[in-house]
Formats: C-alpha cells, sequence, structure tokens
C-alpha cells in the first residue's frame, strides 16, 4: 500500500447522549497499523478527547483531526451478543443496533467495487448527498463524505451500511440519560449523526 494512500476498514459507532456527551468509537479491522479501536469523546463544555491504543495511532489521528486532550490505554470494542459494547478509561457504551432498514438496503444496491472509486464518492457528496442524508435521518445534515483534514490529506468515506442503534453509556459510572441530539463535536470536516449508529464504513487517506 502506498504511503500516500491510506486505507482504513472497519466500523464507526457512536451516540450522543441528553447529558451532552458524544461518543464515536471507531473498530477498525484493517489498517496500516493492524487491527485497532479508538475513541472520540466530545464533553458537554466542549472538550475533545481521544482515547487511542497506542502512541502510533494517537499520532497518526491527531493529525488528521483537532483535539484538546490525548490519552493512552487500552480501548475494547467488541461484540457482546447482538450489542456493541465499548470500554475505554471512564467509558462505557453499548449499542443494540436495529434491523436492516432503507438505508441498509440501498446502500447494499450499490456495486462495492464502485463505493470506494473517487468519481463516485465525490458524486454521492454532491449531487446525491440530499437524498443520502435523509437515509441517516433528520439529524445527519452535517455529515460529509469526502473532505481535507488539518494536515491538508484528502480523505473520503465509502459507506457500506449503516444501522440505527440503541444505546445506552456511562462515565465514571454516571449514566449519560437518553440518547438525544449535541451540539456539533468538531472532530474533523464531518459529523456523525445525532442519535445512535453503526456504521460500516472504508475511510482512505490521500495525501496531496
Amino acid at each position: 500500500m502506498s504511503a500516500d494512500r491510506l486505507v482504513f476498514d472497519g466500523h464507526i459507532l457512536g451516540a450522543s447522549f441528553a447529558s451532552g456527551d458524544r461518543i464515536v468509537a471507531g473498530r477498525w479491522h484493517v489498517t496500516p497499523f493492524g487491527p485497532f479501536a479508538d475513541v472520540m469523546w466530545c464533553r458537554p463544555d466542549g472538550r475533545r478527547i481521544l482515547l487511542a491504543p497506542v502512541g502510533t495511532v494517537a499520532d497518526f489521528v491527531t493529525r488528521h483531526y483537532p483535539f484538546d486532550d490525548i490519552r493512552i490505554g487500552g480501548v475494547r470494542v467488541e461484540r457482546v451478543g447482538a450489542a456493541v459494547s465499548v470500554d475505554v478509561g471512564p467509558i462505557a457504551m453499548r449499542l443494540t443496533p436495529h434491523r436492516p432498514g432503507l438505508a441498509s438496503h440501498l446502500l447494499r444496491l450499490r456495486p462495492r467495487a464502485l463505493r470506494t472509486r473517487r468519481a463516485w464518492i465525490a458524486f454521492e457528496d454532491t449531487v446525491l448527498r440530499p437524498v443520502t442524508g435523509a437515509l441517516f435521518g433528520p439529524n445527519a445534515r452535517a455529515i460529509r463524505i469526502r473532505g481535507v483534514t488539518q494536515d491538508g490529506s484528502r480523505e473520503r468515506y465509502a459507506i457500506h451500511d449503516f444501522r440505527e442503534a440503541d444505546a445506552t453509556a456511562s462515565i465514571d459510572g454516571c449514566d449519560l440519560g437518553p440518547v438525544a441530539p449535541c451540539p456539533p463535536a468538531g472532530f474533523g470536516f464531518s459529523e456523525f449523526p445525532d442519535g445512535a449508529a453503526i456504521v460500516r464504513v472504508t475511510s482512505i487517506f490521500e495525501r496531496v
């Protein structure tokens, strides 16, 4: 794989809560660093915290996205029956995906080889964005599938599946309340949908 083109394949899952906390986890199966999981946490005061398993992952992520604090340590994102659990530091979150809905069925109609092509992603992000945005719910207007990261690299997302989910979470054992919209987290050029969801995705970085 070229150093100028890096591919990450896996899942992004997250939720926003009535407490004002937004938690977004990555569970990456294929990456230049091997499999890993990481968590981006935006607190109610707007402070953005990256929780990464090792320094090399933290260095890569912070090169592309802005954070106010970085914490290195074990990050566990794993299946527990039908649910997915996230455990790292003070955070415990569990998401249970809904059955495949309209978004899942429509996303799967596209040939997989087409989904990661630069021209197709550009087409989806410009021409089809009003339609695809509606698939992800009324609070998904800030979703972008291509953009420029803070170090000038171009990033694009190929979305393979999208599932809404039920979610619960706690910080230091304190329940965060029900799923609810939160202010934008500002992790990068794209926002995760308000509510709770699990997204099957390929993320591609290209240096200009």
